[in-house]
This record gives structure tokens, sequence and C-alpha cells, in this order.
């Protein structure tokens, strides 16, 4: 062997362990990702801060979703933008570092991610039960904390094995490279009942597919409710701008929740397909690269959704922008003056029967049937002790105070959205 040939040795070992920094994931994960994840950090922080306070619990599972996308947020430069940065600057002591970390980072971050789309398919559940009024509303919500920690339970038996899932091994021919160490998926990911039947159907269902036909499933059934509500109000020429507002409001956020969830998970489902089916050819020449995007994409797309949250509520709910405009613009903005309606009853104000819609048509009937309704003629006498006031902005959302006062959730009805 002579010179010639152990130069050229060298110089195929230095090819082999020199670490490849592109520009495009630079800019893309590392400047427009990091960038994102601290506006996720000031948006979500800004979000718990008005919702944790006491006069805001309705909004509790908000208030936890918006802790949990910060947390995700944080993760997200020490888990993905190290990653290009190690590479970038060449520095062999971060590089090690960077391994030794990954691995319990990366499954915190994952619960996390879980445990954020659990969150919001629990506050749309309340959603629904706050919509259809149901008797167990008042159930749920004294059970919120203990749902709360069962899906953060889930999320903990789904995402954290992720650290067994990974081992570090040495490069033999890299030694004292950057490049010396790195991360391999471990034997385990190999096994039939953990590879495929938990890593793969278990996992990817219950953290993919059943949250998304969950979420579209509630939601349309919230709007199916909302429209009947707003017919039933029309039939008595009740102002129903209130009804218009939240039909408007869970349609919208409907299509928000859905789009946002398969803009964040369509493509890591068709990535995870591709890695069961052929997992050597994401390894491989050119497909490599298109793999190594998809992924890319992937982490920048869950860290804009968290950024973007709260934009999307404070522009399309309500509830949500009354409750952080006050701290945004240093000062609460004056209540609004709510628009009554006036409807005449000629029977006891004492006496309820069934809802208020109903003791309404049962007024009108009596009156069709002694003939004593008049419209605008003489005559007509009204009696101002049977008249009652019913309030367009709790229309078909809140009891009157008056008639059930046993039901105190009905208070909270449309602050969740």
């Amino acid at each position: 062997m002579n010179y010639t040939d152990a130069s050229s040795s060298v110089e195929v070992i230095n090819e082999a362990c020199a670490v490849e920094s592109l520009d495009r994931r630079w800019y893309l994960v590392a400047v427009c990702g990091t960038s994102l994840s601290v506006l996720s950090i000031v948006s979500n922080m800004l979000i718990s801060k008005v919702l944790l306070s006491s006069k805001h619990n309705h909004f509790y599972f908000l208030a936890l979703l918006a802790l949990s996308d910060c947390f995700l947020s944080l993760n997200y430069g020490p888990v993905i933008a190290m990653d290009i940065i190690k590479d970038r600057l060449k520095l062999r002591w971060l590089s090690n570092l960077y391994i030794q970390y990954v691995g319990p980072l990366l499954a915190l971050s994952q619960t996390s991610m879980t445990f954020s789309c659990y969150l919001i398919i629990l506050a749309t559940i309340e959603r629904y039960l706050i919509t259809l009024r149901a008797k167990c509303l008042g159930t749920f919500r004294k059970c919120r904390g203990l749902a709360a920690f069962s899906m953060f339970l889930l999320s903990l038996m789904l995402r954290a094995p992720i650290i067994f899932e990974m081992q570090i091994e040495q490069n033999p021919d890299c030694i004292g490279e950057i490049s010396e160490y790195y991360l391999n998926l471990s034997p385990i990911v190999n096994t039939f009942w953990y590879g495929t039947v938990y890593r793969f159907y278990i996992r990817n269902i219950m953290t993919v597919l059943v949250p998304f036909v969950l979420l579209a499933i509630l939601n349309y059934k919230i709007v199916k409710i909302l429209r009947m509500q707003q017919r039933s109000a029309q039939m008595f020429r009740f102002l129903s701008s209130d009804h218009k507002t939240k039909i408007r409001s869970a349609t919208i956020l409907m299509v928000c929740i859905v789009f946002s969830y398969l803009l964040a998970n369509i493509l890591n489902v068709g990535v995870t397909l591709w890695e069961y089916v052929a997992f050597q050819s994401t390894q491989t020449g050119d497909a490599y690269a298109f793999y190594e995007t998809c992924t890319d994409v992937t982490s920048v797309l869950y860290i804009l959704v968290c950024a973007t949250r709260l934009f999307v509520y404070y522009l399309f709910n309500q509830e949500i922008r009354e409750a952080i405009k006050p701290l945004v613009c240093h000062s609460a903005s004056a209540p609004r003056k709510q628009d009554y309606v006036t409807v005449t009853r000629s029977f006891d104000s004492s006496r309820q029967i069934g809802t208020e819609i109903d003791a309404v048509a049962i007024a009108i009937a009596r009156r069709l049937l002694s003939s004593e309704l008049v419209f605008g003629g003489a005559g007509g006498t009204k009696d101002t002790n049977d008249s009652f006031v019913i309030s367009n902005h709790h229309t078909g959302d809140d009891d009157d105070d008056d008639n059930d006062d046993t039901d105190d959730d009905d208070d909270e009805i449309p602050h969740m959205v």
C-alpha cells in the first residue's frame, strides 16, 4: 500500500464522517421554526394567564391546552432546532450533548402533543353538553380535573415509550469526529407486538384516527343543535342575533379545529405509512431528501398550529376575545348593553309550564281560543303585570334565573367555545 492509497482511504473516511448542513433545513427548521416557537410561547403564556384566573374557570381545558402548547414550544428548540444547529456549528461537544438528552425530551414533546389533542376533545365534549343543555354537564365539570389527568396518563402510555425506541451507537470509522456517536432504532422496534401492534396500529389509531373522528362528529352535532335552536327562536320572533353569532362561531371553530388537526397530522400519517411499508427506501438516494423534508415540514406545522391558536380564538370566538382584550389593551372594555324584547302573556307569571318558549306558545294559544288577542286595535288592553322580559343575549342558552334557580351550569353556557 503506497502513500496515494493511504491518503485516498483517509479522504473516504473523512467524507463518510462529514456532517452536511443544508441551507434549506437551516432556514426552515432552525430560523423559521424557532421564531414560531418563541411566538407560540408568548401567545400561550398570555392565554394561560387569562384563562387560569378564577373568573374564567369555564375555560379550564383551553387553559390547560395553552400550558401544554407552551411546554411543547419550549422543547422545540432543544429537540428539533438543535439537531440542525449542531450540524451547522460542527461542535463535537454540542453533538454529544444533544444525543444524550434528545431521547427523554422527544418522548415528553410527543406526550405533550398528544395531551393537547385530547384536551381539545375534552373541550369539545364540554361544548357539546352545554349546547345540548345536558343534565350531566354539572357532573362533567366537577370531574374536569380527573378527566384531564386521565388523558395525560393515556398520553404518557402512548408516547413515553419512545424513549426506549432509540439507542446510542458508535461509528468506529469516525472516532474523534463530530459524527462518532449517532442515534439508531433499538431492536424492540423490530418486534411484532411492540413494533407492529403497539407502535404502528395502537399508537396511530389512538393519536390520529380517533381524535379526528370524535372532533368531526361532536362539532357537527353542535352546529346542528344550534341551528335547531335558531329556528325555534325565529318561530316566536325572538331576536336571534346571539344565536347566529353562536352558530357562526361554532362552525368556524369546527373548521379551525379539524383543519389545524389535519394540517399538523396528515403529513405525519403519510410519513408513518411510508416508514411501515418501506422503511429502507426512506434512507437511500433522492427518497431520503424528500423524506427528510417531510419530517421537517411536519415539525414546523405542529409549532405553527400552536403559535396561531391564540389568533384563531381571538378572531373567531367572542368569549375568548372579550377575556383576552382587557389584558392586551390594559383596560377592560365597557360591558355591552343588552337588548331586550318584551313578550306579553295572559296567564299568571308565577306559574311556569315547560320552558319559556313553551310558555309563550301556551299563552298565544289561550288568547287565540278566547278571542282576546288584538293587534293594534282599540279595546286591546294589556296587563302590565303579565309581561316578562327575555334577554336576547341569553336566548336559547340560559334559563331564567327566577324560574330555575337549581341549574347553576346554565349561567356559564355562553362561555365555552
